[in-house]
Protein backbone atom coordinates (compact mmCIF):
# COMPACT_ATOMS: atom_id res chain seq x y z
CA UNK A 1 0.00 0.00 0.00
CA UNK A 2 1.17 3.49 -0.81
CA UNK A 3 -0.03 6.40 1.29
CA UNK A 4 -0.44 9.82 -0.30
CA UNK A 5 -1.01 13.11 1.49
CA UNK A 6 -3.15 15.32 -0.75
CA UNK A 7 -4.11 18.92 -0.15
CA UNK A 8 -7.70 19.70 -1.08
CA UNK A 9 -7.05 21.04 -4.61
CA UNK A 10 -5.00 17.91 -5.47
CA UNK A 11 -7.59 15.65 -3.82
CA UNK A 12 -10.28 17.24 -6.00
CA UNK A 13 -8.16 16.61 -9.10
CA UNK A 14 -7.68 12.99 -8.01
CA UNK A 15 -11.45 12.64 -7.56
CA UNK A 16 -12.03 14.14 -11.02
CA UNK A 17 -9.45 11.74 -12.50
CA UNK A 18 -11.24 8.82 -10.86
CA UNK A 19 -14.57 10.02 -12.27
CA UNK A 20 -12.91 10.19 -15.68
CA UNK A 21 -11.51 6.68 -15.22
CA UNK A 22 -14.81 5.19 -14.07
CA UNK A 23 -16.68 6.88 -16.92
CA UNK A 24 -14.74 4.89 -19.49
CA UNK A 25 -16.34 1.57 -20.40
CA UNK A 26 -14.47 -1.44 -19.05
CA UNK A 27 -12.26 0.55 -16.70
CA UNK A 28 -13.14 -1.62 -13.71
CA UNK A 29 -13.33 -4.94 -15.56
CA UNK A 30 -11.01 -7.87 -14.90
CA UNK A 31 -9.25 -8.67 -18.17
CA UNK A 32 -9.19 -12.41 -17.47
CA UNK A 33 -12.82 -12.93 -16.40
CA UNK A 34 -14.47 -9.88 -18.02
CA UNK A 35 -16.32 -9.33 -14.74
CA UNK A 36 -16.41 -6.10 -12.74
CA UNK A 37 -14.00 -6.04 -9.81
CA UNK A 38 -13.45 -3.83 -6.79
CA UNK A 39 -9.65 -3.71 -6.98
CA UNK A 40 -9.61 -0.48 -8.98
CA UNK A 41 -10.43 3.12 -8.17
CA UNK A 42 -14.14 2.83 -7.36
CA UNK A 43 -13.60 2.20 -3.63
CA UNK A 44 -11.04 5.00 -3.50
CA UNK A 45 -13.58 7.49 -4.81
CA UNK A 46 -16.17 6.32 -2.28
CA UNK A 47 -13.69 6.95 0.55
CA UNK A 48 -12.38 10.22 -0.88
CA UNK A 49 -15.53 12.14 -1.85
CA UNK A 50 -16.96 12.70 1.65
CA UNK A 51 -13.72 14.43 2.66
CA UNK A 52 -13.70 16.97 -0.20
CA UNK A 53 -16.14 19.47 1.27
CA UNK A 54 -13.74 21.17 3.69
CA UNK A 55 -12.03 24.55 3.27
CA UNK A 56 -9.04 24.75 0.93
CA UNK A 57 -6.70 25.32 3.91
CA UNK A 58 -7.79 22.13 5.67
CA UNK A 59 -5.45 19.33 6.74
CA UNK A 60 -4.08 17.09 3.98
CA UNK A 61 -6.25 14.14 3.04
CA UNK A 62 -4.51 10.77 3.32
CA UNK A 63 -5.28 8.24 0.62
CA UNK A 64 -4.00 4.64 0.78
CA UNK A 65 -3.69 2.92 -2.58
CA UNK A 66 -2.56 -0.53 -3.66
CA UNK A 67 0.09 -0.76 -6.38
CA UNK A 68 -2.62 -1.61 -8.91
CA UNK A 69 -4.65 1.45 -7.87
CA UNK A 70 -1.59 3.69 -8.20
CA UNK A 71 -1.10 2.50 -11.78
CA UNK A 72 -4.77 3.12 -12.55
CA UNK A 73 -4.57 6.58 -10.99
CA UNK A 74 -1.53 7.42 -13.11
CA UNK A 75 -3.41 6.47 -16.27
CA UNK A 76 -6.51 8.34 -15.06
CA UNK A 77 -4.53 11.53 -14.44
CA UNK A 78 -2.96 11.26 -17.88
CA UNK A 79 -6.38 10.95 -19.50
CA UNK A 80 -7.85 13.70 -17.32
CA UNK A 81 -5.27 16.19 -18.57
CA UNK A 82 -6.44 15.55 -22.12
CA UNK A 83 -10.10 15.57 -21.11
CA UNK A 84 -9.71 18.92 -19.30
CA UNK A 85 -8.26 20.44 -22.47
CA UNK A 86 -11.10 19.07 -24.58
CA UNK A 87 -13.70 20.00 -21.97
CA UNK A 88 -12.50 23.59 -21.80
CA UNK A 89 -12.40 24.00 -25.56
CA UNK A 90 -15.80 22.32 -26.07
CA UNK A 91 -17.61 24.75 -23.75
CA UNK A 92 -18.10 22.25 -20.94
CA UNK A 93 -19.12 19.22 -22.99
CA UNK A 94 -17.52 15.82 -22.50
CA UNK A 95 -17.86 12.44 -24.16
CA UNK A 96 -17.06 10.77 -20.82
CA UNK A 97 -20.28 10.01 -18.91
CA UNK A 98 -20.49 11.91 -15.63
CA UNK A 99 -17.37 14.03 -16.21
CA UNK A 100 -19.19 17.36 -16.62
CA UNK A 101 -21.31 16.76 -13.51
CA UNK A 102 -18.27 15.73 -11.47
CA UNK A 103 -16.34 18.76 -12.70
CA UNK A 104 -19.14 21.11 -11.66
CA UNK A 105 -19.51 19.43 -8.27
CA UNK A 106 -15.77 19.27 -7.49
CA UNK A 107 -14.98 22.74 -8.79
CA UNK A 108 -18.13 24.74 -8.00
CA UNK A 109 -16.35 28.05 -8.60
CA UNK A 110 -16.48 27.25 -12.33
CA UNK A 111 -20.26 26.81 -12.24
CA UNK A 112 -20.64 30.16 -10.48
CA UNK A 113 -18.99 31.93 -13.40
CA UNK A 114 -15.77 32.83 -11.64
CA UNK A 115 -12.53 33.15 -13.59
CA UNK A 116 -11.45 29.49 -13.24
CA UNK A 117 -12.29 27.11 -16.07
CA UNK A 118 -11.16 23.64 -17.11
CA UNK A 119 -8.12 24.90 -19.03
CA UNK A 120 -6.88 26.63 -15.88
CA UNK A 121 -6.71 23.25 -14.13
CA UNK A 122 -4.51 21.61 -16.78
CA UNK A 123 -1.17 22.84 -15.29
CA UNK A 124 -2.27 21.67 -11.83
CA UNK A 125 -3.22 18.23 -13.18
CA UNK A 126 0.06 17.94 -15.09
CA UNK A 127 1.99 18.97 -11.98
CA UNK A 128 0.19 16.38 -9.86
CA UNK A 129 0.84 13.70 -12.45
CA UNK A 130 4.54 14.59 -12.47
CA UNK A 131 4.74 14.54 -8.66
CA UNK A 132 3.24 11.05 -8.65
CA UNK A 133 5.33 9.77 -11.60
CA UNK A 134 7.95 7.98 -9.48
CA UNK A 135 5.28 6.25 -7.39
CA UNK A 136 3.46 5.21 -10.56
CA UNK A 137 6.64 3.74 -12.08
CA UNK A 138 7.38 1.79 -8.89
CA UNK A 139 3.80 0.52 -8.75
CA UNK A 140 3.93 -0.54 -12.41
CA UNK A 141 7.10 -2.55 -11.71
CA UNK A 142 5.46 -4.15 -8.66
CA UNK A 143 2.31 -5.06 -10.61
CA UNK A 144 4.39 -6.49 -13.47
CA UNK A 145 6.50 -8.57 -11.06
CA UNK A 146 3.35 -9.93 -9.42
CA UNK A 147 1.90 -10.76 -12.84
CA UNK A 148 5.08 -12.57 -13.90
CA UNK A 149 5.13 -14.52 -10.62
CA UNK A 150 1.51 -15.56 -11.15
CA UNK A 151 2.27 -16.70 -14.71
CA UNK A 152 5.32 -18.68 -13.51
CA UNK A 153 3.27 -20.33 -10.75
CA UNK A 154 0.50 -21.21 -13.20
CA UNK A 155 3.07 -22.73 -15.55
CA UNK A 156 4.60 -24.69 -12.67
CA UNK A 157 1.17 -26.01 -11.65
CA UNK A 158 0.33 -26.90 -15.24
CA UNK A 159 3.44 -29.01 -15.72
CA UNK A 160 2.39 -31.69 -13.27
CA UNK A 161 4.21 -33.48 -10.46
CA UNK A 162 6.31 -35.84 -12.61
CA UNK A 163 7.72 -33.00 -14.72
CA UNK A 164 8.50 -30.98 -11.56
CA UNK A 165 10.34 -34.01 -10.09
CA UNK A 166 12.37 -34.45 -13.29
CA UNK A 167 13.22 -30.72 -13.27
CA UNK A 168 14.44 -30.94 -9.68
CA UNK A 169 16.52 -34.03 -10.41
CA UNK A 170 17.96 -32.35 -13.49
CA UNK A 171 18.86 -29.31 -11.42
CA UNK A 172 20.53 -31.50 -8.79
CA UNK A 173 22.65 -33.29 -11.37
CA UNK A 174 23.38 -30.23 -13.51
CA UNK A 175 21.05 -30.94 -16.38
CA UNK A 176 18.09 -28.91 -17.48
CA UNK A 177 14.96 -31.01 -17.12
CA UNK A 178 12.95 -29.18 -19.75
Amino acid sequence: MAAFQLHLPDARLVALAIHYHLGRPGSETDAATLQRHSLGLGPVLEALEPRLDGPAESEPIEVDLSAYQVTRLGAALHGTVNELKQFGMADGRSAVPGFAEAFGRLFPETAEGEALDALDLVPDAVGLRRRLADAVREAEAEVEAAREAAVAEAERQRRGPLRRLLDRLGALFGRGGS
